[in-house]
């Protein structure tokens, strides 16, 4: 586990990275959920701490990879770094780690998405048997952001995305090619704005590469029940997700949930390594704020 782990805090360190990266924070914003969208989304001003250090963990059950009928338990512990500047803003909206003002106007922004896919031992999983391992697959890409009108309590969105993938073998990186989505998004805030309701639900399309990486078998890997197989672009599957976050206090905050994924009609069903049309995934998460920088940033 400690090995499969390693990509993982590869990854938290290059994140870090781009934060102090002038080039990269010049140029973009985030806001809070509170302060996006239109009016009904804008909240007083409020000084919040310009850098904030925490302990974050995660851990989920749930399919090995999309479409898999074998399951495996991830534990993850990781510093945390949140960071509000003028331009950029990382890990203030626990949904999304990086959140920018490339383009904002009333109930529409231009920012980014970012997905995850945790590494997998070959070993650990039957129809991998004898096969490489997957890396840690990071995506991370543009989304147009619609915000509906406010006749529903909480707030819902529409976001079409586009991401490109990367995995992680220790310092080496490989392109996995692309994936796209559109994105249903539903907020509701209840109990002081303490508690949150998030619910997503998306299809998603990939391109070959990134098929390949995940139902690909290359002709020295086939065996008798694994037959070689080349996987094509097309529909991947659509995930539907609740998420239930709290915050406890100004320090502490849990957040925990279900997923769904849903790949009937998929475009590689046929593969050797889809073995499954529906699959289900638990996660629970916290993030402990341990130091907090004497200056402060604007929410606004």
């Amino acid at each position: 586990m400690l090995s499969s782990l390693r990509p993982l805090i590869l990854a938290a360190i290059l994140l870090s990275c781009l934060m102090s990266h002038p080039a990269f924070t010049a140029d973009e914003i985030a806001e809070s959920p509170q302060t996006t969208g239109g009016a009904k989304s804008l909240a007083p001003t409020e000084e919040k701490p310009l850098w904030e250090i925490a302990l974050a963990g995660y851990s989920r059950y749930g399919p090995a990879y999309p479409a898999s009928e074998e399951y495996q338990f991830d534990v993850v512990p990781l510093p945390f770094p949140i960071y509000r500047g003028e331009f950029l803003r990382v890990g203030d909206d626990k949904d999304k780690p990086v959140t920018t003002r490339i383009f904002r106007r009333d109930r529409i922004k231009l920012d980014l998405d970012f997905g995850l896919n945790l590494p997998v031992d070959s070993k650990d999983i039957d129809i991998r048997e004898d096969m490489p391992d997957l890396d840690l697959l990071l995506e991370a890409g543009p989304e147009l952001e619609f915000q509906f009108v406010e006749s529903l309590p909480g707030d819902f969105f529409l976001a079409l995305q586009t991401r490109v993938a990367l995995s992680f073998d220790g310092l080496d990186t490989t392109w996995r090619g692309m994936i796209y989505s559109t994105e249903f998004k539903y907020t509701l805030p209840f109990n002081d704005e303490k508690t949150k309701l998030n619910i997503r639900l998306a299809p998603e399309f990939a391109s070959n590469d990134y098929m390949d990486y995940f139902y690909g078998v290359k002709p020295e890997f086939a065996t008798a029940n694994r037959p070689a197989y080349k996987a094509s672009a097309g529909y991947l599957g659509t995930y539907l997700r609740f998420t239930i976050g709290h915050e406890i206090n100004k320090k502490f905050e849990i957040r925990s949930g279900i997923r769904g994924g849903f790949y009937q009609g998929a475009k590689n069903s046929d593969s050797p390594l889809f073995t499954t049309d529906n699959t289900g995934e638990v996660f629970f998460a916290f993030l402990w704020k341990f130091w907090e920088s004497k200056r402060f940033a604007s929410t606004e």
